[in-house]
This record gives structure tokens, sequence and C-alpha cells, in this order.
């Protein structure tokens, strides 16, 4: 792609991601941080397109989505139903275009492979560890597993791992402020919910990178 178009993809992206946290936020705080998503997802889009990722289009289309749910998580710990939707089904248009610019096989392999993830996040929203959201944000990875299992690993390991360092980032944190009680301890509980969209979102582009 030229700079210009990659330029004015960058910004539709941006654009959509801003858009979608002023709409799906629901706190003056999560509306103040729109700027923010739409320059994460200005950022994303610039890589993806950079590194020569198939169907540019619709990879920034799930940017938007992707970084709108993580700034919306990061303030509200909900990503919004009025963002995952569209998200997901920005992702599966683009195994639709994959199949139909002839790489059906691909496609259909992407497709199974978002499912898996999509219910074993369904099984930690059952186990309460996730909420319904973050399973519902979960279809969007899908343009990533065109990378194949290596991509679902990666993505799924990337995810957990990167939500665990928030959790213990904030336990830190906590227990600095003396959150943790007398004995230093404390449970997740009381620190609340650990938000899982923005792990997600990270590890969906950097396997998306890793499988361009």
């Amino acid at each position: 792609m030229s700079p210009v178009a990659i330029a004015l993809l960058a910004t539709g992206a941006a654009a959509l991601a801003g858009a979608g946290v002023r709409a799906g936020g629901r706190s003056a705080a999560a509306r103040r941080a729109a700027p923010a998503a739409a320059a994460a997802a200005g950022a994303a889009t610039v890589a993806l397109t950079v590194v020569g990722t198939p169907l540019p289009g619709g990879a920034a289309l799930v940017a938007a989505g992707m970084a709108a749910a993580a700034t919306v998580d990061a303030v509200e710990h909900r990503v919004p139903t009025a963002v995952a939707w569209p998200t997901g089904a920005a992702a599966a248009a683009t195994l639709v275009a994959r199949a139909a610019g002839g790489d059906p096989a691909g496609a259909a392999t992407a497709a199974l492979l978002t499912l898996v993830l999509v219910a074993g996040l369904a099984a930690l929203w059952l186990a309460r560890a996730l909420g319904f959201g973050d399973v519902r944000l979960a279809a969007g990875t899908a343009p990533a597993m065109l990378g194949g299992l290596p991509a679902l690993v990666l993505l799924a390991w990337g995810a957990l791992v990167g939500a665990g360092l928030v959790a213990l980032a904030r336990r830190a944190r906590a227990r600095r402020a003396g959150a943790g009680g007398p004995d230093g301890g404390g449970t997740a509980g009381a620190l609340g919910p650990v938000p899982f969209a923005p792990p997600l979102a990270v590890a969906w582009l950097v396997a998306l990178l890793a499988a361009t």
C-alpha cells in the first residue's frame, strides 16, 4: 500500500476506535480515554499494513474494535456489546473475503480455531473467571487465526500471561497503598476484576503480526 493509503486507513481506524469508546463508554473517564484508543488503533493499523497483512481493511476494522474494547474495559471493567459484536462481524467478514479470494481452507481453519478460543474463554466465564464481554470479543480474533495453530497458542497464552501480569501489578500497587491489610495479603476480589480485553487485544495484534 502507498503511504497515503496507509495514512487514510489508519485515520479511519482511529476515528472508529474513538467513536466506539464514546458510544460504548458509560463514564466520563472512559470517554476521556477515547484519544488513547484512537492512537492505539491507528498505530496498530500502520504496523499491520507496513508488514503487509492480508486484507488490511478488515484488519483495520478489527483493530479499531479491539482498541475501543480494551480502553473501555481498562476504565470500566466491561466490554461494551455495541463494540464487541461489530468487531466480531468485521473479523467474520475478513474470513469470508479470504475464502472468496482463493483460500477457503485457510478461512475455515481460522474459523475453527476461533471457535476453540471462544469455547475456552466461555469455560472460564462459566467458572466466573471472565466476563461474557471478553467471550464475545474473542470472536474478533479470527483474522489472527489465519496463522494456524501456532497463532492460537500464541494468542491464548499471550492473553492469559498478560492478564496475569496485570493482576500482579495491581496486587503490588495495592500492597504499597496498604490495601492488602495488616499481613500484606489481599484477594482478587478486594482488588476488583482484572480487565482482560487489553491483554487480549495486544495478544491479537502480536499473533496477527507474527502470522503475516
